[in-house]
Parts: C-alpha cells; structure tokens; sequence
C-alpha cells in the first residue's frame, strides 16, 4: 500500500520555520523518528500520530510545522539532499580532489556511505520520490552537485566536464540504488565495482 493518491496534492512545505533552538530540536526530533519509522517498517508505518508518539510530541506540536505525511517525507528526502550535497561540497575543496582518482574514490565512498548507512531508509525514500508531487529542489540539487563536479573535472583537464560529470554521477546512482533494491551489505564490495565502472568510463571517455 503506497502514500495514498490524496497525498499527491498534499502541501510539502513546512508550515512554519522553526527560528529558536528549542523549536529546531524539536522539528530534528520529529525528522528524526519519521525517519526511525520509515526505516524499519516502510511507508505503511510512517502517519502523524506514529511519528509524534515516537518523537514525544503532541499532534498539535507535528501540526505547527508539518501539514501530513507527504511534509515529512519531503523534508526527509530534502535533508538526504543536503547532507550529500554537502560531502561533495567538501570532497571538490580538498586537497584529495586535486588528482582524478583520489576524486573519484573520495566521491563513491561518499555516496556509498551516504545511501548505505541506513540502506531501509533509502529504499522507502526512494519510492516517496515516485509518489510525491514534483519538488523543483531535487533539480535545483542535480544541477548544483553535477556544476560542483564539473567544475574540479574542468580543472584536471578533463574533456566535456559537464557531460562527464553527469555521466558519472548516473553510473553512481544506478549502481547504488541497485545494491540497495538488492539488500547488498557488503559495503566494501560495492565501493570496488563502483570505483571501476567509473574509472573504465573515464578512460574511454
């Protein structure tokens, strides 16, 4: 059973921004058992009421900032965003990147570990993404990671960084998602099949 089609035109926004300490640890509190909760039993477990109890906070209290489930959701998967936006943020400004293959590790571990550090999560995120209206940040977030990569690949003299740079991040992404549908653990193993499906591309390109 999926979100339900009346959360397709649900609001996704945050009904307010939390401005003081108290009320941000209240709403990454929230955040943080809507994710506990999706993690271990799926969509089918994640509701207001469920999230609040877990979180120990009113109804009321989930209301102020989130208007339903499709809210949650999009801010779990915004947030998702953010923290791997920001791992490659620091890998392209780090001395590592000044070689390609030091670059190219350093971005699949990043996103190794990035989408297999809560592998149940990603997979019910995932499939959130396909039932939840479009959010123009998810391409605001493509063009923005794909510009950062493009930008260091154009200063190690790689040709077409743009195209390269999509081209990589597309093998990341397959390859990834498709050791999460498949439950893979081995952390390790998919890190080395990773590294050389990108590198081969890059030395044929």
């Amino acid at each position: 059973m999926g979100i339900g089609s009346n959360l397709l035109d649900a609001m996704i926004e945050l009904r307010k921004q939390p401005r003081q300490d108290r009320s941000r640890a209240k709403v990454d509190g929230i955040l943080a058992a809507a994710a506990d909760l999706c993690s271990g039993r799926g969509l089918d477990a994640l509701t207001t009421n469920a999230v609040a109890a877990r979180a120990g906070v009113s109804i009321g209290s989930l209301y102020q900032y989130f208007p339903g489930k499709a809210a949650l959701l999009a801010a779990l998967i915004r947030a998702e965003r953010a923290n791997l936006l920001e791992a490659v943020e620091r890998i392209v400004s780090s001395d590592a990147a000044q070689s390609l293959t030091h670059l190219v590790d350093e971005l699949i571990e990043a996103t190794v570990a990035h989408y297999l550090a809560r592998p149940s999560l990603s997979r019910t995120l995932n499939l959130a993404r396909s039932q939840l209206p479009p959010d123009p940040e998810a391409a605001e977030f493509s063009t923005r990671i794909t510009v950062l990569i493009a930008a260091r690949l154009n200063q190690l003299k790689i040709s077409r960084p743009e195209t390269t740079a999509q081209d990589v991040l597309a093998i990341l992404r397959g390859m990834i998602d498709a050791a999460s549908e498949a439950h893979e653990a081995d952390r390790a193993a998919l890190t080395d099949r990773t590294r050389r499906a990108v590198l081969g591309y890059l030395q044929a390109a």
